[in-house]
């Protein structure tokens, strides 16, 4: 019997009733069917320890050049705006940038007690709303691999950024996601459709050439990889449940080995022999003086 955290369309719900898969929702979080499952994918990522150090190391970069603006990139519900802050000294001023409406609504929320430090701006990532030069410093989280064309995003970045300031990212690449199957061409095949559900799945490789074209210098990369052995854990960040049912939808896999592929899944995690993982790409440099 399938765990009914991971089953396909519960029993009573229309298959437009189910929530949005979450490789694909945050290309337009208002209009994706179910921000609720935006917010809550959000949350989830901040309080697992891997993403979490990635945002704190983020926070310390952006710190070490005690800026005074900095511009919080897909801000989303606000969160990383708090823990910024807090890593900031108090003259910093910051502006977090999303386009969704209903994330910046629950940014307003979680960022009133820093309301006189930090303005919400709804906006496009390619067309920022702000002046040449406005920002000492700006991070970018993960969102860049939702954008069909990530370089106009940092290009845009750049723009924003004054001469000497810092730019600052963290994105994925999927090329490197990897899930344990015996069957290893069904993996394969699994996680080349997890990669192209992305609207740029290999940006994170990608970032410090970018960034070297768009005329950052001084670039550094580290490359960061996540395991989790934990399926429970997985199916969330990885959307496994949402995956595998794309999957078959599209011919990538038939019903009788999506049964078998969760079967494998179950059987796994009692045996301790699950694992899943991929890398990302912290990058950071600096816009010529």
């Amino acid at each position: 019997m399938l765990d009914p955290r991971f089953s396909s369309v519960p029993a009573g719900i229309q298959p437009e009733q189910v929530r949005q898969s979450l490789a694909t929702g945050f290309r337009d979080v208002d209009k994706s069917g179910d921000t609720n499952s935006c917010h809550r994918c959000l949350d989830l990522i901040a309080g697992i320890p891997f993403f979490h150090e990635i945002k704190e190391e983020t926070f310390r970069i952006i710190a070490a050049t005690d800026p005074v603006m900095v511009l919080d990139a897909g801000c989303g519900a606000g969160t990383d705006l708090l823990s910024l802050a807090a890593n900031l000294s108090t003259h910093s001023q910051l502006a977090g940038l999303d386009a969704s409406q209903s994330l910046l609504a629950l940014a307003a929320e979680r960022t009133s007690s820093i309301q006189e430090r930090c303005s919400l701006v709804r906006g496009d990532i390619t067309r920022i709303p702000c002046k040449d030069g406005t920002f000492d410093a700006c991070r970018i989280d993960r969102v860049l691999q939702h954008l069909r064309e990530p370089q106009k995003g940092i290009r845009e970045l750049v723009r924003v950024i004054q001469p000497g300031g810092i730019l600052v990212a963290f994105d994925n690449d999927w090329d490197t996601f990897s899930i344990s199957l015996d069957d290893q061409d069904t993996a394969d095949r699994i996680a080349r459709f997890w990669r192209d559900s992305f609207a740029s799945g290999r940006i994170g490789h990608e970032l410090p050439g970018i960034f070297e074209n768009c005329g950052i210098v001084k670039i550094h990369t580290e490359p960061r990889t996540l395991t989790l052995n934990d399926l429970s854990v997985a199916g969330q960040v990885f959307d496994l449940s949402i995956l595998l049912d794309r999957a078959e939808q599209a011919g990538v896999l038939s019903s009788v080995k999506k049964a078998a592929v969760w079967a494998e899944f179950y059987r796994r995690a009692e045996e301790g022999t699950f694992s899943s993982g991929y890398t990302g790409f912290l990058v950071w440099g600096t816009k010529p003086g």
